[in-house]
């Protein structure tokens, strides 16, 4: 059951070669230090450009193991400190993410390309139970065309107590591919599926060509 630590970030005007060069100095570091950090950046579904620090561990103990390295260690902290005090950039948001049980991929990003979608349970008496039968039933689906799909479970900050449903393909080709091909068996599914949750936000993440 792996754990998402989430940052998200944008550069301030004028400030973007320096942001660009900080953020990728960052990501580097902790993947020197052993950690799996992955970079992604947002392709639609939001106002301007967003960049997601992902942080993948394999389970709580790992994670908060983790954590306390980065307090204590210098290299980490000395870039902390220089983001702060020369600011590139500006947090919109963080918080964390737990894979819901039965949708594990590990502490492993699913593709270079992720079609996200959140969700808000309507809250009624069985509406949690079916949402989960309805999304065991959805990656069924998505993954017999090609897809990796997985439920990860909000804590903290935007996305806080809400369920997201994610698609991850190798890149853009894959995904309008695998796309096109699971429509019409995808359309059934929805044409049957009890209403038990509501949209909050949808977006694509990909891979950055400069970071």
């Amino acid at each position: 059951m792996a754990i998402a630590r989430v940052q998200i970030s944008t550069s301030l005007i004028g400030k973007e070669a320096d942001f660009m060069s900080a953020t990728s100095k960052g990501a580097e570091l902790m993947q020197s230090k052993g950690l799996k950090n992955f970079l992604r950046v947002s392709h639609s579904g939001t106002p301007g450009i967003e960049v997601w620090s992902m942080t993948m561990f394999e389970n709580w103990t790992e994670y908060g193991e983790a954590q306390q390295m980065m307090m204590s260690d210098q290299d980490i902290q000395a870039w902390y400190l220089d983001s702060i005090t020369n600011r590139t950039g500006e947090v919109i948001d963080s918080f964390e993410m737990v894979e819901v049980i039965g949708f594990e991929k590990g502490a492993e990003t699913t593709g270079d390309v992720i079609f996200a979608t959140a969700w808000d349970i309507i809250p009624a008496e069985g509406n949690g139970k079916n949402f989960i039968k309805s999304c065991h039933q959805a990656k069924e689906i998505h993954e017999k065309h090609g897809a990796k799909a997985r439920l990860w479970q909000g804590m903290g900050g935007t996305f806080s107590g809400q369920l997201i449903y994610s698609l991850g393909y190798e890149d853009f080709s894959a995904m309008g591919k695998i796309q096109d091909s699971f429509q019409e068996d995808f359309a059934a599914f929805n044409r049957t599926a009890p209403v038990s949750a509501t949209i909050n936000r949808q977006m694509v993440l990909r891979s950055s060509t400069i970071l």
